[in-house]
């Protein structure tokens, strides 16, 4: 015995208006908007102190109808003369516990030659990269220099560098050494 199931009446609601009621409020948001930001520019530039009001101008500038205008130096046609923007140059030595005059410096005897640790050379650069980063890890500072050599292939050289003399390079020796790696010491010309 099976019953038939009810049919239930169903309310039909009448389908919704969709007017634009998002769009009208965006446009109607705009508006407001720009209106208020009108009125707070116009707020802040009429009581602005940087202002001066349009009386005050022209009061400023004194009138003198029987007099003839200034002449300037130089002939018409003329560049203006510019008068240099750099006077502290002259001003600051002539200021209070200034010495008067720095005898200069004993010229340096230029360096024949400088001294380096090649720690490694490559033809890929990315080589030279891992090394160079290797020593950094390391806490040592150095360099990757590109050569062009005679038979037209280029090589990368990790140095580390320059030294006036082979004593200074001790220290970076026995670093290198502590940290795994070995160098060669290059001389090379200025």
């Amino acid at each position: 015995m099976s019953r038939a199931p009810k049919s239930r009446p169903t309310a039909r609601r009448p389908p919704a208006k969709s007017g634009g009621g998002v769009i009208v409020g965006i446009f109607i948001g705009l508006i407001l908007g720009a209106l208020f930001a009108a009125g707070a520019a116009w707020w802040f530039t009429r009581s602005s102190p940087f202002q001066t009001p349009q009386g005050s101008v022209s009061s400023r500038v004194p009138s003198a109808p029987d007099q003839p205008p200034v002449s300037l130096p130089g002939k018409p046609g003329d560049r203006p003369v510019v008068k240099p923007d750099f006077e502290f140059y002259k001003i600051l030595p002539q200021g209070n516990g200034a010495p008067a005059e720095v005898p200069p410096a004993p010229p340096v005897p230029p360096v024949a030659e400088r001294l380096y640790l090649q720690i490694g050379a490559f033809e890929n650069p990315a080589e030279a990269d891992n090394l160079k980063a290797r020593l950094a890890l390391a806490g040592i500072e150095a360099s990757a220099q590109r050569a062009q050599l005679a038979d037209g292939r280029t090589m990368h050289r990790v140095r580390i560098g320059p030294f006036a003399k082979p004593e200074d390079m001790n220290p970076v020796r026995t670093r290198l050494a502590d940290a795994g790696f070995t160098g060669t010491v290059v001389k090379a010309s200025p």
